[in-house]
């Protein structure tokens, strides 16, 4: 799959070296210092200016990866979508759209705005260990984590908008702080991905989790285990 994603990674990568998010880092750094959210997100992703030659560029980055046609590319040009509105839904937490198109459109839009996040909480953090952060939501931009690195019975908590990571503040469910049981968290394991899904059944938050080591770039992560991401939500669970 990381060589099927070459492209989208190419392309994200150079979206990473020519953003310059507007961030106050002094001041972002101060507010986590007294336990508060860094930055604005979608202030953030604002600052960037017009996202639709970024767009433009993911997309024809997703047609030649073989993740979209070109009647695909197409038909969802012709709609001319929203991308702010696209990652204003994302960021939130509204589900991914059933409509072909605009999931399409959603996760192009999803690989613009983590690379802004992603180069504005870099300059937040370079340096910074989190160390005393005792929440459950990012550190940097307030997100939702979406993936846990175990290491040595340590959960590292990875953002899922702006991939910060920071040490989990529990043991248990992070929203409620369940413990592993049959009516508070469960776990569902996936060998042939390395991941377990991890549930609450008390207050209806899920988390994927999995080994540290050996782990690829976090966009082929999650789209290796977008099916798990699928299954949770069919299941009226959240992040």
């Amino acid at each position: 799959m990381s060589e099927q994603f070459a492209p989208v990674l190419r392309v994200q990568g150079d979206l990473l070296r020519d953003c310059a998010p507007s961030v106050d880092v002094a001041g972002a750094r101060r507010r986590i210092a007294a336990g508060q959210v860094g930055y604005d997100a979608l202030r953030v992703v604002r600052s960037c200016g017009d996202l639709t030659t970024r767009f433009l560029r993911v997309l024809g980055a997703f047609e030649v990866a073989g993740l979209v046609s070109n009647a695909e590319r197409q038909s969802l040009l012709d709609q001319s979508p929203d991308v702010d509105d696209l990652v204003t839904g994302w960021f939130t937490g509204d589900r991914a759209p059933r409509e072909v198109r605009r999931r399409i459109a959603r996760q192009v839009a999803i690989v613009i705005a983590n690379a802004m996040l992603h180069a504005a909480s870099e300059q937040v953090g370079n340096g910074l260990p989190f160390r005393t952060w005792s929440r459950a939501v990012c550190p940097c931009c307030g997100g939702a984590p979406d993936i846990a690195l175990v290491d040595r019975g340590q959960r590292t908590l990875v953002c899922g908008c702006c991939d910060a990571q920071w040490r989990a503040p529990r043991a248990g469910c992070l929203g409620c702080d369940a413990a592993e049981s049959p009516m508070g968290l469960a776990r569902i394991s996936n060998p042939a991905l390395g991941y377990d899904l991890v549930i609450c059944n008390s207050c209806g938050r899920f988390l994927k989790e999995r080994p540290k080591r050996g782990l690829a770039p976090l966009l082929v992560e999650r789209a290796m285990t977008a099916d798990l991401d699928r299954a949770a939500e069919q299941r009226g669970l959240r992040i």
